[in-house]
């Protein structure tokens, strides 16, 4: 029988069939050139089609996906919730107000057979980050966005993106963090252009398809890097144990954190690991590197 094998991908990238400066096959191209084994494409209200689709053992495996963008009248936002794997474009809904647009095209994409990932959104009069947790049917959750890094850096009034997935946690709802590009520039890179491989996430699967890589988002049986790798991670109902595939001169440090965000333990070095004692309500972990990269381990739950 196959053993589980680890399959890096992009879920949020963008090509000139929207507002990306790249064709898909350029696109993908990059991405097979650097090593990822499956992306995304989402272009904005486009569902993007790189033929052959999904085949078996092809690198990098393709998903379908859109960005649904709704600009909401007179709310002053624009709404976006991303579709992955879908099986036909999702035309984007105005249902009135911020939060019953999110739940409405989280319920299209849904509808047309795929994943949803909600973006978080600023604060903005009218509409505050911490009534998104009252969304429902959407088990990803970017809480790393490459391109909001770049938008948003500084910014005091931003709500932070873990800040929002604690909310989640919190609450009772079973979601998970990935980190995503949101690339749009593949010709020219530098500080202000959002270009690719700044956010990924690591499935673990036993084959490369489809399937296997919606199963493990599906699941939480992933984790999201901005550089850090993992050798090794076992999450379960009793906790969380992890080893880090270290870089040369880079040192590094795990925090665990439970309800309310709340910091449960930090350990150093590069086999760490956190039992659940009673109370914590889940546990999740994040691992800084001494570089400035970092890696997001899913959250386990009290049973």
């Amino acid at each position: 029988m196959a053993e589980d094998r680890w399959f890096k991908g992009n879920l949020h990238a963008h090509s000139t069939e929207s507002d990306g400066d790249s064709s898909p096959g350029k696109v993908v191209e990059w991405y097979r050139d650097h090593g990822y084994d499956w992306v995304a494409l989402t272009d904005h209200n486009v569902r993007t089609v790189l033929r052959p689709e999904g085949t078996p053992g092809r690198s990098p495996l393709v998903l379908t996906g859109e960005e649904v963008t709704v600009d909401v009248e007179g709310q002053d936002k624009v709404v976006v919730v991303q579709g992955v794997n879908i099986s036909e474009v999702v035309e984007p809904i105005d249902a009135g107000g911020v939060l019953a647009t999110i739940q409405a095209n989280v319920d299209a994409v849904l509808k047309a057979g795929g994943l949803p990932c909600l973006l978080v959104l600023d604060d903005r009069p009218g509409f505050r980050t911490e009534s998104i947790q009252e969304i429902v049917g959407a088990p990803l959750l970017e809480i790393y966005n490459a391109k909001a890094a770049l938008d948003f850096q500084g910014d005091p009034a931003s709500f932070g993106y873990e800040d929002t997935w604690d909310l989640f946690l919190s609450s009772g709802k079973v979601v998970y963090g990935v980190a995503t590009d949101d690339a749009h520039h593949f010709k020219e890179f530098g500080p202000e252009k959002v270009n690719p491989g700044d956010g990924w996430v690591v499935i673990r699967a036993r084959e490369l398809s489809t399937s296997s890589i919606i199963s493990s988002l599906s699941s939480g049986d992933f984790y999201a890097s901005t550089g850090v790798v993992l050798r090794t991670l076992e999450t379960t109902v009793e906790g969380i144990a992890l080893e880090i595939s270290p870089a040369p001169g880079e040192t590094y440090r795990t925090t665990f954190v439970g309800q309310g965000g709340a910091p449960l333990d930090e350990q150093s070095g590069t086999r760490v690991g956190y039992r659940l004692r009673g109370g914590e309500g889940y546990a999740r972990a994040v691992v800084y590197s001494s570089s400035g990269s970092k890696a997001w381990i899913q959250p386990v739950f009290q049973t």
